[in-house]
């Protein structure tokens, strides 16, 4: 077997190189997975990742580049213009009855 062989240097001042050494260091013997096999898992993984985000994200840009393509914009006018509204804050006392007797028979269920 031929092997390529690379060589990976922690800064020990470094927080997030200490955690991983102090990581890799707790591989040793605990679990059934060399800490050589698990930079490979973990560097193909990185790799697929990758791959897969930017597949997704071209994906997402076609989908929006095509839904975008069917909007048409137009200028807006400048003239303010007041919502129109047929609401009355107004209660005649008939539906003020009304919706106490709703009231009524709704809070009867629960008596």
């Amino acid at each position: 077997m031929k092997e390529y062989r690379i060589n990976v240097r922690f800064n020990m001042e470094n927080e997030t190189d200490r955690m991983i050494v102090a990581y890799l260091n707790g591989l040793r013997g605990t679990q059934k997975v060399s800490r050589n096999q698990f930079i490979i898992n973990a560097i193909y993984e990185q790799i697929v990742e990758g791959n897969r985000n930017a597949v997704l994200m071209e994906q997402f840009r076609s989908v929006l580049r095509e839904e975008l393509s069917s909007i048409s914009v137009s200028e807006v006018s400048e003239e303010s213009t007041e919502p129109v509204s047929d609401f009355s804050f107004e209660v005649t006392d008939a539906e003020m009855e009304e919706s106490k007797d709703l009231l009524r028979a709704g809070l009867e269920m629960f008596t």
